[in-house]
């Protein structure tokens, strides 16, 4: 991790503009403060990329922008804001060819947005967090370069859930999925039951149970295997298929 905000610090330092990319659907929990205020420091431009728009109703997205400034909305998997985005970075470029650094958590979509900018696969991508490994120079056209960065996490900051929420850490890799699904039930109870079509409950163990059997995921003698379940839920969130 040291090594990571190494690189994190020397794209700062050598970007003209800074990109914060962030999950539409968890914009306060995918800012990464640590970032923000080093970009501040250092007297750079940073533009918020919320992510995954198309996840989101509009009256959210609303609410964010005039909260967040300056900021631009883009699905990269939709294709949608990309010609904004250009633009927002165009009013801030200074003349002759400059830089622009991509910041954020691991596995927000920093090397999708990447793509978009340039029009096709200049980046590597996966659905696995922490695949960008190194620093990375991206020429988009003659003028703007992309510098991309691993994502990395705000020192000492330890909450998994939080992290399988904003798909920081994969579904995959976390030692508590139960844990990390109640509390994305806890946080959005309606949505998560009406996806799997289950009964409202006010205890989210109750619920990650009911989508247990739902779901089939069964012990022997029929009992709820709740860590089978709360994975689906968990891989179900970061892949887009719940949306708010």
């Amino acid at each position: 991790m040291t090594n990571y905000w190494k690189i994190v610090n020397n794209v700062i330092k050598s970007s003209d503009i800074l990109l914060e990319v962030l999950d539409a659907r968890l914009i306060g929990e995918s800012r990464n403060v640590e970032i923000e205020e080093k970009v501040k420091k250092a007297g750079k431009p940073l533009i918020y990329v919320i992510n995954k728009c198309d996840l989101v109703a509009k009256e959210k997205l609303d609410a964010a922008k005039r909260e967040l400034k300056p900021c631009a909305f883009i699905s990269a998997k939709e294709h949608l804001g990309t010609s904004y985005l250009r633009e927002e970075i165009m009013k801030r470029a200074p003349k002759g060819s400059f830089k622009v650094g991509v910041l954020g958590y691991p596995n927000t979509g920093k090397s999708s947005v990447i793509n978009l900018l340039k029009g096709r696969n200049a980046a590597p991508t996966s659905p696995i967090s922490g695949y960008t490994r190194g620093f990375q120079l991206i020429r988009v056209n003659r003028r703007m370069y992309l510098l991309d960065t691993p994502g990395v996490f705000p020192y000492m900051e330890k909450d998994e859930g939080k992290h399988a929420m904003i798909a920081a850490k994969t579904f995959s890799s976390l030692k508590d999925p139960e844990g990390a699904a109640m509390e994305l039930i806890e946080r959005f109870p309606k949505l998560i039951e009406e996806y799997y079509g289950v009964k409202h409950s006010d205890d989210p163990e109750e619920v990650l149970e009911s989508i247990a059997f739902k779901l089939n995921k069964l012990k022997k003698g029929g009992l709820p295997e709740n860590n089978a379940a709360a994975r689906i839920v968990l891989k179900d969130w970061q892949e887009g298929k719940i949306k708010k």
